[in-house]
């Protein structure tokens, strides 16, 4: 398999998939005006991983359609989310886990380590599935620890998760304030915000 082919099949899977399965109960749902999607995304997909930059794109594409599909549909009495678990022990860092059938030598000091840390790592993730799967449905059902509160557009699982999204938005709010009085200056004079 080449690059492109491994690039697609990864779409296939993450992104062209769950599109499958939204056309197909989507009807059913705006018909009956009520609903929930729970869209399976990353942490990763908040920020780019080195050496996994393909599965978090295609995980930042889950939360973009996500996210715009919750805005789509809320009116429909349809809610939406996107779930982001951290490292739960599963076994997708074990069998799981795909490498580049053929990597680039030039990456090799991101993809080698990369490759030991997950070796190494696998087995000792911190998230608990049965934990993530107990807070889903309460969230989703809006029962138990969620009764009385707005399902979020993203569900994020896991300490590391909530600490690498935090991360990113303290670092996205640092650049926007140093940035602005220049990415600001670039509208027309006679503009007004």
């Amino acid at each position: 398999m080449d690059s492109e082919q491994e690039v697609l099949q990864q779409y296939n899977t993450n992104v062209f998939g769950m599109l499958r399965v939204l056309r197909a109960v989507l009807p059913h749902m705006r018909e009956k005006k009520a609903g929930v999607v729970a869209n399976v995304g990353s942490a990763g997909g908040w920020t780019g991983i080195p050496g996994i930059g393909l599965y978090g794109s295609t995980k930042f594409a889950i939360a973009g359609i996500t996210l715009a599909l919750r805005e789509e549909v809320a009116p429909l009495g349809i809610d939406v989310t996107v779930v982001e678990p951290g490292a739960f022990r599963t076994s997708i860092l074990g069998k799981g886990f795909v490498c580049a059938k053929d990597p680039i030598e030039d990456f090799a000091p991101i993809t080698k380590p990369l490759t030991t840390h997950v070796a190494n790592f696998s087995g000792k993730q911190p998230g608990d599935p049965a934990k993530a799967a107990q807070l889903m449905v309460e969230a989703l059902t809006k029962t138990g620890r969620c009764e009385g509160k707005a399902l979020p557009s993203r569900l994020l699982l896991g300490k590391d998760a909530v600490k690498l999204g935090r991360g990113v938005l303290e670092q996205n709010k640092r650049e926007l304030d140093e940035w602005e009085g220049l990415t600001g200056s670039t509208d027309f004079d006679a503009s007004t915000p």
